[in-house]
C-alpha cells in the first residue's frame, strides 16, 4: 500500500521552481551629481531631452556614456535625413540668389554626391533614391517660387548665447538648418524633417523648444552672419518623398510670445538644475516622453514604470 502513497518531495520542488518571489517596487533612479558636474553647454536639440528625460543628459553628459551602433548595421532613418540634409544644404549654398535653369538635374548631381557610396546598396538604390528624386522635384518648385521675396538664405548657420544661471553662465548652441530673410527684414527659421515634424500641442506647451529657442538666438544676435533681426515664422519642412514629397508646416502666429515663454522655461530650467536637490529623473512627466529614448534600459524604467517603457 505504502507503493501508491504520492511522494510529495518532488511536486514541492517544482513548486519551489515556478513560484514568484514578491519584491518590493522598484523605486526610479534619481541622480544628484555635483553641481559642477552638470552641464554647462547644450545645444537647442538636447534642451528637448534635458526637459522630457533628465536621465538622458545625465547618462551621455555626465557618466559619459555612448550607445553602440550595431555591427554592419544598414544605414537608417537619421543616416537618411543627414545625406537630405548635405544635399538641400549643397544646393541652396551653390545657388544663394535662386535656381537655376536646370535647378533639378543640379540637385540630383549633389544628390548623388551626397549619397555616395550608399547608392550601391540595392535598398538604397530601389527604396531612398527614388524618395529624394521626388523630394528634389519638390524642393526646386517650393525655392522657385518663394526666393523671389527673399534677401538672402542661409543654410546650415551655428549659433550660440550666453544664460546667467544659478551656478553661472550656461551656453546655449544650436545649428539652424535654414534661416531666411525676407525683403522687410523679418527671419524665418526652417528645420528640414525627414521625419514626423512635432504637433501645435508641442510646440505650444514648449515641449519642441528647438525653433523657439533657435528664434531667441537670432533675436539676440546669436548667429554667425545673420543681424539682429524679428523672427516672424517658424517652419518644419517635412521631406518624406511620399505623397506629398515635402509638406511645410508653418507657424507665423504669436511667434514672440512662444519664443518668449520657451526661453523663459529654459531659464528656470538651469537654475532647478544648477541646485544640488535636482535630480535628474528619468520620464519626469509619462506624458512627453522622448520619441527615441536611450537610456530606458540604464534607468531600469521597465521595472518601476509598470512595463509602460519601450511601447510596452
Amino acid at each position: 500500500a505504502g507503493a501508491f502513497v504520492p511522494d510529495t518531495h518532488w511536486p514541492g520542488l517544482e513548486k519551489g521552481l515556478v513560484a514568484v518571489e514578491r519584491h518590493s517596487p522598484v523605486d526610479p533612479p534619481e541622480p544628484r551629481p555635483p553641481v559642477e558636474a552638470r552641464p554647462r553647454r547644450l545645444s537647442v536639440t538636447r534642451i528637448e531631452t534635458w526637459m522630457r528625460d533628465p536621465y538622458s543628459i545625465y547618462a551621455r553628459h555626465i557618466l559619459g556614456l555612448r550607445p553602440l551602433d550595431p555591427l554592419e548595421a544598414s544605414p537608417g532613418a537619421a543616416d537618411r535625413g543627414t545625406i537630405i540634409h548635405d544635399a538641400l544644404d549643397a544646393f541652396v549654398r551653390a545657388y544663394p540668389d535662386g535656381p537655376p535653369d536646370d535647378a533639378l538635374p543640379q540637385l540630383l548631381t549633389l544628390g548623388e554626391k551626397a549619397f555616395g557610396a550608399t547608392l550601391a546598396r540595392p535598398a538604397v538604390r530601389a527604396f531612398w533614391w527614388p524618395r529624394f528624386v521626388r523630394i528634389a522635384e519638390w524642393f526646386v518648385d517650393v525655392e522657385r517660387s518663394r526666393r523671389a521675396g527673399l534677401a538672402e538664405s542661409r543654410t546650415e548657420v551655428t549659433g550660440t548665447i550666453a544664460i546667467e544661471g544659478g551656478a553661472g553662465p550656461f551656453t546655449l548652441t544650436a545649428k539652424a538648418d535654414r534661416i531666411d530673410r525676407s525683403a522687410a527684414g523679418h527671419l524665418s527659421i526652417i528645420d528640414y524633417k525627414t521625419g514626423l515634424p512635432p504637433s501645435e500641442r508641442q510646440l505650444q506647451f514648449g515641449y519642441a523648444p528647438q525653433l523657439p529657442l533657435e528664434a531667441a538666438i537670432a533675436e539676440q544676435g546669436g548667429f554667425e552672419g545673420v543681424p539682429v533681426a524679428a523672427v516672424d515664422r517658424l517652419a518644419y519642412w517635412r521631406l518624406s518623398g511620399g505623397d506629398p514629397a515635402g509638406q511645410i508646416r508653418e507657424f507665423s502666429a504669436d511667434v514672440p510670445d512662444l519664443t518668449a515663454r520657451v526661453y523663459d522655461n529654459l531659464v528656470q530650467l538651469i537654475d532647478a538644475f544648477d541646485r544640488l536637490d535636482t535630480p535628474y529623473l528619468s520620464t519626469p512627466e509619462p506624458e512627453w516622453p522622448l520619441a527615441f529614448p536611450e537610456y530606458d534600459h540604464l534607468a531600469r524604467l521597465r521595472e518601476w514604470s509598470g512595463g509602460r517603457g519601450n511601447g510596452s
